[in-house]
């Protein structure tokens, strides 16, 4: 292989991932873990802020500042209710319960939780999560679910919005 064989390829590699690398990311990381003492279901997301605050000014006449706006708190839970959300098998949802956040330079970490009632266990549940799907094209959630020694990775699309928390 001559040196202009090499150079075309090397060329053509970089040219196919500059688009790649040009489109932004957009994804969730959450992580849920059972409390058998609280019987709740805690849920730390980390979020990007710039991306929360997009999404809480949609059809508002002002920008929303995650830390000056009055509120705010409010806001994303309303959100939370309408985006991540935890299913009985009686296919009843349950909302977050808000515990706060903390907001970063960078990212925002929302804390809430899902008190679960008269002895039902996470693995008869599913979880929803459709953070940003209305907002952001390719839009990407994981949550890594743990309960005692168990560990389970859940990933959310456009086309997988649920996920059961059974095995």
């Amino acid at each position: 292989m001559t040196i202009s064989h090499c150079t075309y390829i090397i060329a053509s590699l970089l040219f196919l991932a500059l688009p790649a690398a040009a489109h932004p990311v957009h994804a969730t990381f959450s992580e849920a873990v059972w409390n058998p003492k609280t019987r709740s279901i805690e849920v730390a997301l980390r979020i990007r802020s710039v991306d929360l605050e997009k999404t809480l000014s949609q059809g508002q006449s002002k920008a929303v500042d995650l830390k000056k706006t009055s509120g705010v708190d409010a806001r994303i839970q309303t959100y939370l209710e309408k985006t991540f959300t935890l299913s009985l098998p009686d296919k009843k949802q349950l909302k977050p319960k808000w515990s706060g956040k903390e907001v970063g330079l960078v990212n925002t970490w929302l804390y809430f939780e899902f008190p679960l009632t008269h002895g039902l266990l996470p693995e008869k549940c599913s979880i929803n999560n459709t953070v940003f799907f209305n907002a952001f094209e390719g839009q990407r959630n994981v949550i890594e679910f743990r309960k005692d020694n168990t560990r389970k990775i859940l990933t959310f699309s456009g086309q997988i919005r649920t996920h059961s928390l059974g095995k």
